[in-house]
């Protein structure tokens, strides 16, 4: 590691790695690989299960109830990018990168949206379409073998993180989220200008500069893999205001972050909203997906495993989130009179929350009725121990309804930024502000509308919560 000898380095108090314990936990290089070394040999364990006992009940739980979404939703908002930092495939990736032919990638495929629809595609159209397939064990271990051989054959040919950067699913998701917690990495500026060799450039895989990071108010996809931190003292890893970083002007807007945003409240939050919220309340016969869905079915003679109600659910929130999210943006850009470009790149930094925060809900509800037995019960099916429990609750216990909360707090908290960002544009006068800011957060409105109608749907019009 580098060190400052004529610079007296005295960390921020704000700063983790003044302790000791988080230097030799997210600031040691041996500490983090051997995570890193077990995750893989649990990943590749899980992968040969599925494969070889296709009806055990581990494979399931350890990616679809353990990775995601339980450990990456909860640490995302609050812990940042931990979830890439021990990674298993960015682990491999960088290892295999390190003996392999080191080419530059193409222009062609230097394309943040690769990753981004490999997701949507081969997970969340494949969920809604044919719910129950990526369930299986076996269609679990073939999902994970997949992503394992493209991460081993991508690194292989190519170098600086190319597939965290272009082909894994998560490779955007993760780090665009991230803002919203409260974790960054940066530099010391004091010893940083005294720097004549940035070694926490020269040592990123990413070939990223985390000196940059303030001055940017961006740490790009930045994955915490922690090499600048052990090859320079002068990195820090910093505990900050919640979505500080949504607070401020960011230099170098990246249009593929606020389409994460966007694509994935719709994919995930709002076609859930949909689907599955109101998909279960009284009214579920007469909503216009279920129509549709079944007319589809009818015409088609298609029955299972082929399900269009899902499909078309996922089309129409799609659908509806593009009109309201772009249309409600250039309604702004014109009461404003500002390009719609450039209040999409600004604006829409303020819907991050939104799917990150708001999907609590459903991860803590089914960490209680569902993950909780299927991790452990998977655990001691692949290890055989002799442990076997029950959920930690029953859909119909109503104190799962604190976990309601988590929309109201994602719409309120996206509104906030959304009004915030709105500063930047240099309004001057407060009633086009508030005008611009109606139609900004037409989509927030929406999300909150059906979370407090599907509440209704729930206590008052069934009696029950589910």
């Amino acid at each position: 590691m580098r060190k400052f000898s004529d610079v007296s380095l005295e960390r921020d108090k704000n700063d983790l790695f003044r302790f000791k314990i988080f230097r030799n936990t997210f600031g040691n290089i041996k500490f983090l690989n051997s995570i890193r070394v077990i995750l893989l040999l649990l990943t590749l364990y899980a992968i040969f299960y599925g494969l070889f006992f296709p009806d055990n009940i581990f494979t399931t739980g350890l990616f679809w109830g353990l990775f995601w979404p339980f450990f990456m939703v909860i640490t995302l908002p609050t812990l940042g990018n931990v979830f890439c930092m021990i990674c298993p495939h960015g682990f491999l990736s960088r290892k295999i990168s390190n003996i392999g032919l080191k080419l530059n990638i193409p222009k062609s495929l230097k394309n943040p949206y690769i990753g981004i629809a490999l997701n949507i595609a081969l997970y969340w159209f494949i969920l809604y379409t044919f719910p129950g397939v990526l369930r299986n064990s076996f269609a679990a271990a073939i999902f994970f073998l997949f992503f394992t051989l493209l991460a081993i054959f991508v690194s292989f040919l190519f170098t600086n993180g190319t597939y965290c950067k272009y082909f894994c699913p998560i490779g955007r998701v993760a780090p665009a989220f991230a803002r919203v917690g409260f974790t960054w990495l940066s530099t010391y500026k004091t010893l940083c200008d005294k720097c004549d060799k940035p070694d926490c450039a020269f040592s990123c895989p990413y070939k990223y500069n985390p000196s940059k990071f303030d001055k940017d108010n961006s740490m790009y996809t930045c994955t915490l893999c922690m090499e600048c931190a052990n090859s320079c003292e002068g990195v820090r890893f910093s505990i900050k205001r919640l979505s500080h970083s949504l607070l401020k002007k960011i230099l170098k807007p990246q249009a593929w972050e606020i389409w994460v945003y966007i694509l994935f409240f719709a994919v995930i939050t709002m076609t859930m909203r949909f689907h599955h919220g109101l998909g279960h309340s009284p009214i579920k016969e007469n909503l216009p997906w279920v129509l549709v869905g079944k007319w589809i079915h009818e015409v088609t003679g298609i029955g299972k495993p082929v399900d269009f109600v899902g499909l078309t659910a996922l089309l129409m929130a799609t659908g509806i989130t593009l009109f309201l999210v772009l249309g409600g943006f250039y309604i702004t850009s014109k009461i404003i009179r500002k390009p719609f470009k450039e209040v999409f790149l600004n604006l829409g930094y303020g819907l991050a929350p939104l799917m990150i925060i708001g999907g609590l809900s459903h991860v803590c509800h089914f960490f209680f009725t569902h993950y909780y037995h299927e991790i452990i019960n998977g655990f001691a099916q692949a290890f055989f121990l002799d442990i076997q429990v029950e959920p930690l609750a029953s859909r119909k216990d109503k104190w799962l309804r604190i976990f309601w909360i988590f929309p109201y707090i994602a719409g309120l908290w996206s509104m906030y930024i959304l009004w915030r960002r709105l500063s930047f544009f240099d309004i001057k006068d407060k009633f086009t502000k508030i005008k611009a800011y109606i139609p900004a957060t037409a989509i927030v409105i929406f999300y909150l509308g059906i979370s407090t109608f599907i509440i209704y749907t729930r206590v008052f019009m069934t009696g029950s919560h589910h």
